[in-house]
């Protein structure tokens, strides 16, 4: 009888071995490396828009806070704050208690020292850096107080003092001309906003009643946190946060700091001090509070005239029909 042997090893383990790929090919790689820069691509814009969104509440919520702020002054002392107390500080000094900064509160309505103006004390407080007052998508330059002082930190939210110059009636196509204070270097100060210019028997601050518009269709504070300099004026204005307004040598007004007139399109070019436009970094607009305490973005094509009729708080707003947010 014949024994069959049956080897236990398989005919193909004999055979070469293919050697296995330990890189990827040129091409392969190349693929990836676009493959993932197509990714890159389509992300950055979505976070580019993240960014933006998320710059825009906290500049919401910062605007929204100091202007609940106002509003708890005003119910506590039947007014408004001035733009101006009558030595220069502005209406944002008065509003520090309300949002915890009571420290700067005390040191702005303490007696200047010997050989110390009021002024330079309100210039002294201003190199403290308050971020509620800032706008979340402003670079380092555009907070700092460029026309007063390198060292001084400025403030993005303005109070509303009038409209300056004349706006088409819509109601009836009329012309109207908004009272103002003549300031022929500086450009004229609105007279008819929340926030008076000076704290005097002549320019008494607003109360509530006062806005005979309706709180939900007067802007009260406005934000200006870019600046677009004109060929006269190529150096951003941008004053220290605690200041209000400037005298001339009458004891007239004639410069104001932290309020401003209504007298230019939203982003437009800068052409005076008093006259600074409303602005941001916001693309397209910029936001403004109401005095309900409410805050919109306003589109920065909104009408001129519409925006000087919003700007002011008695001049008949429910005759041209919606508001423009």
């Amino acid at each position: 009888m014949k024994h069959r042997y049956f080897s236990l090893e398989s005919p193909d383990l004999n055979r070469p071995k293919p050697r296995s790929r330990s890189a990827f090919t040129l091409v392969e790689l190349l693929v990836c490396i676009s493959v993932i820069g197509i990714l890159l691509a389509l992300s950055f814009p979505a976070a580019q828009a993240v960014r933006q969104a998320a710059r825009r509440a906290t500049c919401l919520s910062n605007l929204r806070q100091v202007m609940m702020a106002a509003l708890s002054y005003e119910s506590k002392n039947q007014a408004f704050p001035p733009g101006d107390n009558g030595d220069g500080m502005g209406f944002l000094g008065p509003l520090l208690p309300m949002i915890e900064e009571e420290a700067l509160w005390d040191k702005l309505r303490s007696k200047p020292m010997a050989g110390q103006s009021y002024q330079n004390l309100w210039h002294q407080a201003s190199e403290t850096e308050i971020p509620l007052l800032l706008c979340a998508a402003s670079g380092p330059d555009e907070k700092i107080a460029s026309l007063t002082g390198s060292n001084q930190y400025t403030t993005h939210y303005y109070g509303v003092c009038g409209p300056s110059g004349s706006a088409t009636d819509y109601a009836n196509s009329k012309t109207y001309n908004y009272r103002t204070i003549a300031s022929n270097v500086y450009g004229d100060i609105g007279l008819q906003g929340l926030f008076s210019p000076r704290k005097d028997g002549r320019f008494r601050p607003k109360q509530l009643r006062d806005v005979v518009d309706g709180v939900s269709n007067t802007f009260a504070i406005g934000e200006i946190s870019a600046f677009n300099p004109s060929e006269d004026f190529p150096v951003p204005q941008r004053s220290a946060w605690a200041l209000g307004v400037k005298y001339n040598s009458s004891k007239q007004v004639n410069q104001i700091f932290t309020i401003k007139s209504t007298a230019q399109s939203i982003n437009s070019e800068s052409k005076n001090l008093n006259h600074v436009p409303f602005a941001s970094n916001h693309p397209g607009g910029t936001h403004f509070a109401l005095v309900d305490g409410s805050t919109q973005y306003i589109d920065q094509n909104i009408s001129l005239d519409v925006l000087k009729i919003y700007s002011s708080i008695n001049r008949k707003e429910n005759e041209i029909g919606d508001p423009p947010f």
